[in-house]
Formats: C-alpha cells, structure tokens, sequence
C-alpha cells in the first residue's frame, strides 16, 4: 500500500481531524454506555451509601453533577430488561418517611432523623419498583411531604409502612421495633427481623412487635389508619445510627422482600 506523500504531517488535514475527533466520540459513547450497563442500575445504591460528611466535602458543583447523574441512572436502571421481575403486576405499597422537610424529627449532633428515613424510604422505593409492585411515597429525592399527606396514601394499599428513628436519652438504648394493630402484628414481626437481620440489633416489645395500645406514644394517626411504623434504630445511639446509615440499602432490600411476600398473598 503506497502513503500520501505528506503522510507524517496528515493530522494537519482536516479530513483526518474531523475523523479522528469522530472515532474519539465513538469509543467514549462505547465505554459510557458499557459503564451504563455494568453499574447504572448500581450507582443510585452506592450514592445513597456515602456519607453525608463525605458528600459535604465534595465541590458543591460535583455534588450536583452527582445527584443529577444519580436521578439520570434510576431511570435507566428501571429501564433496562429485568428477565426476574414478576410476570404479573402486583398491588400497590405505600412507603413513607417520618416526619418533613419542616420536622427534622429527632437529631443527634449533624444526624438528623428526617435524612435517614429519606434514604431508606427511596432504597424500599427502589427495590419494590424493581420487582414490579406499584409505590406509592411521600416524595421523590430528598422531599419528605409531612403526616398529613403520607396518611391519605394508605387507603388501597395492600401495606403501608412508615419508616422512623427511635431515640431516649440513655445513648445506649438500642433496638428495632414496630408498631401497629394488632391484626398486623405477624407482619411487623417479620419486618423488625429483616432489619435484624442487617444490623443484629435486639427486637424490641413482642419480638419486634409494639401494640399500639400499649405504646408510650399512645394513638399514631398513621396506625390508626392501618398502616406500621418501623422504628429502625436509635439516632441517639452513635453506633447503632451509624450503622444504620452505613447499610441503609441492604436494611430497606431485606424489608422489601417482607413486604413483596405480603403484597402477593393480599392479592
């Protein structure tokens, strides 16, 4: 094969430039759509797992950059063809995080209730959708609509949990507990052990079950209109919120798989 006769200064025609920049925007579209396969459906997870204190000594512009290419991955994530979801709808859930963005709930130094029930209600959201039941929440991201609205989501759920943060002022008060009805009390048994499962915590009350009736915090508006809340842990407890923050993820997947088994059998 005979060369050009100016073949070593070629780069300097605009022929070859504009094929090079095209080959050049041809492998990273290549490698950015492979990355998309690999760990899109992954990234949500691992950018809801990073610290807040990690998270505040980024830039502010990365922070940003992160949380819009986090928003842009869920929706891949759920696009991509899932060959184990089920092959038939299911019902709808309801998941809800205590208290607002007005009520941060209960606070220990720069942890604040409001901010871990938020993670873990997106993780449930995330999981459910995943297994195709319908979700119902109280908002998206880092929006948290107050008791008021998350009440009117129940009615016509098969299950609706509301997730809390449990606090005393004993630091080394521990434990997992949910409240609910009596009628619900298997199933709030089976979701304080999924979260024991993740974090080895001891259950509290009747093995993970408080009865509403006998609760300290008296009539809950969100009980009485049928639905559980799950107090993971206690905030005021470093440990124990810590860990809790750390495993947000696997602690909401092995509840969602509780209430997928029970979403099925409202069917």
């Amino acid at each position: 094969m005979k060369l050009i006769d100016n073949w070593k200064h070629a780069w300097k025609l605009k022929s070859v430039q504009v094929g090079a920049i095209s080959a050049f925007f041809y492998v990273l579209m290549y490698a950015a759509f492979e990355l998309l396969w690999l760990f899109g459906s992954n990234f949500p997870q691992f950018w809801a797992a990073v610290p807040q204190e990690v998270k505040e000594l980024l830039p502010h512009s990365w922070v940003l950059w992160l949380g819009f290419l986090n928003n842009v991955l869920s929706i891949f994530a759920r696009l991509r063809a899932q060959p184990d979801l089920h092959e038939q709808p299911l019902g709808f859930v309801t998941v809800t995080a205590g208290h607002s963005n007005m009520d941060p709930g209960a606070v220990n130094g720069r942890m604040k209730e409001s901010d871990f029930v938020v993670t873990i209600r997106n993780a449930l959201a995330y999981y459910l959708h995943e297994a195709g039941v319908q979700v119902k929440t109280d908002g998206v991201g880092t929006q948290n609509d107050p008791l008021s609205s998350a009440v009117k989501l129940i009615k016509g759920s098969s299950v609706s949990l509301e997730v809390h943060m449990n606090a005393a002022a004993n630091k080394s008060a521990v434990g997992i507990e949910t409240i609910s009805l009596p009628k619900d009390k298997l199933l709030a048994q089976k979701i304080s052990k999924a979260v024991q499962t993740v974090t080895g915590s001891k259950l509290r009350g009747d093995n993970g079950w408080i009865d509403q009736s006998k609760s300290a915090r008296g009539k809950l508006a969100f009980v009485e209109n049928g639905g559980l809340i799950l107090e993971v842990g206690f905030i005021s407890n470093d440990a124990e919120a810590n860990l809790i923050q750390s495993k947000a993820w696997l602690i909401a997947k092995e509840i969602s798989k509780v209430l997928i088994e029970h979403d099925k059998k409202a069917l």
